[in-house]
């Protein structure tokens, strides 16, 4: 029996080393990838900084820049607003004053036609007579 003992832990020594050599050898590669990402992802860092800094430099210029461009947009808008209304106004006057020229012309048209019509009465009434 000592010598299955002794042969069945001479066996598990094997499995073991074998494991733990296997083991090292994967942490060894793990480690070389990981080394192999640190200056990746240094860069990647360096990257972020600068875009940090730019966004930060050129912010608040084009922040000044859009809200000019904000205002003239605005000050458009109210001219167009007051060109637009100064034309309704200008409309509903000539919507009047074409309005009362039909008028007057009607009126106009209604004594030229009750001349017209006692004209030609007072002519047939004469070549009766």
């Amino acid at each position: 029996m000592d010598q299955f003992n002794a042969a069945l832990n001479a066996n598990l020594n094997v499995i073991v080393v074998f494991s733990l050599l296997c083991l090292s050898i994967a942490v060894l590669v793990l480690l070389g990838v990981a080394l192999s990402i640190v200056p990746q992802a240094n860069r990647t860092l360096h990257a972020f900084e600068n875009l940090a800094n730019t966004v930060s430099t050129e912010l608040e210029p084009t922040l000044i820049e859009a809200s000019k461009l904000l205002g003239g947009v605005l000050k458009l808008q109210d001219l167009a607003q007051n060109s637009v209304s100064n034309v309704t106004d200008k409309v509903e006057d000539m919507t009047d004053n074409l309005t009362k020229a039909a008028h007057g012309a009607k009126k106009g048209s209604e004594i030229i036609s009750a001349g017209l019509f006692a004209g030609i009465k007072a002519y047939l009434s004469a070549k009766n007579k």
